[in-house]
């Protein structure tokens, strides 16, 4: 496996990582929202749009909408 393509293993989990750990407060506000489907959109083009960062960031995106019902958000 060549480091480019360790790199699209890589680079999807970490920045999905990055972003659990800067909404892990957030209440669902509209613009946290915004920003959470930025953020994953952002991170699927640079990580090459497979399939794994397709899904890795999946799980990110519904981890961090559980953890904003959690906190008190619709």
């Amino acid at each position: 496996m060549t480091d480019d393509e360790l790199r699209k293993i890589y680079y999807p989990i970490a920045e999905s990582w990055k972003m659990i750990r800067e909404f892990c407060d957030a209440t669902g506000t509209p613009v946290e929202c915004f920003k959470v489907q930025e953020q994953s959109e952002d991170i699927f083009e640079k990580s090459g749009k497979t399939k794994f960062a397709e899904e890795i960031i999946s799980a990110a995106v519904n981890e961090i909408d559980r953890i904003m019902r959690e906190n008190g958000g619709d």
